[in-house]
């Protein structure tokens, strides 16, 4: 009867231990499944993680490079150098001019002998003192600014009238010299000129009568530049002269000028 409850206990056994070995492997497989969940979960985390950190990083960037655009200064266009126009400038330093100008005035002559002829406008030829107008000339001007306050000159006058000195000749005069600027720093410049005059006005035709002259002249104005290259002028002018007689002859004339570069 012993026999029996023994081999009745042996099954009993390995059943028990058949069913602890499958919940001991359905638990290890749950764990196992669990952990590979958390897992995933951690790997979705960081990879949000890392996107968060890479598009602050983008908008630190970008930040730095608004500031940088703000903050840096903008390049001016390299403009070039127009040849004729623009603005005008303060002087005329290293520009070269041509000026015409057409004018008038008033002469004064003291012949240096008596009896002389010279041109009074009451037709006496004994007057020791004549005095006439300036026969209307054109003055023709080229010059060149040495510097701000300075330019060299050289004035050409035609005489487009008869001489009442001599009837039948024209004035023919040329007149280098200096320009002198006494303002500098505006468009609207007052100028001063120191000139040397030689004039050869034709005097065959009248007796003791030098036909070339020489003396002095200056000539004081005014000068608007509404661009770069292109001024528009008034001047008074007083030239001396000393070899033929003695001559003051006033004049006034209304002039333009262009100037390259």
């Amino acid at each position: 009867m012993r026999y029996p409850s023994k081999l009745l206990i042996a099954p009993s056994m390995m059943a028990v231990a058949l069913a602890v070995a499958h919940n001991a492997w359905a638990a290890e497989e749950a764990e196992a499944a669990a952990e590979s969940a958390v897992s995933a979960g951690d790997g979705v985390e960081d990879a949000a993680t890392s996107a968060e950190v890479d598009s602050e990083v983008d908008e630190a960037l970008a930040k730095r490079r608004r500031k940088a655009a703000v903050e840096a200064p903008a390049q001016p266009a390299e403009e070039k150098t127009a040849v004729f126009g623009g603005p005008a400038e303060v002087n005329h330093k290293f520009q070269t001019g041509l000026s015409i100008m057409p004018g008038t005035g008033y002469r004064l002559i003291v012949p240096y002998k008596e009896g002389q002829f010279c041109g009074d406008s009451s037709g006496i030829n004994s007057k020791r003192v004549c005095a006439n107008y300036v026969p209307i000339f054109l003055d023709f001007q080229l010059s060149f600014g040495v510097a701000a306050r300075a330019d060299l000159l050289l004035d050409l006058r035609f005489g487009l009238q008869s001489d009442p000195a001599i009837p039948g000749s024209r004035q023919f005069a040329v007149a280098p010299g200096v320009r002198f600027w006494l303002d500098q720093e505006v468009t609207l410049k007052f100028f001063t000129t120191l000139q040397f005059v030689y004039d050869y006005t034709n005097f065959s035709n009248s007796g003791g009568v030098r036909s070339t002259d020489v003396g002095m002249r200056n000539a004081n104005g005014l000068m608007y530049d509404p661009i770069r290259n292109v001024g528009f002028f008034v001047q008074f002018g007083e030239t001396v002269g000393l070899m033929r007689w003695f001559r003051i002859d006033l004049d006034v004339g209304l002039g333009a000028q262009i100037r390259f570069p």
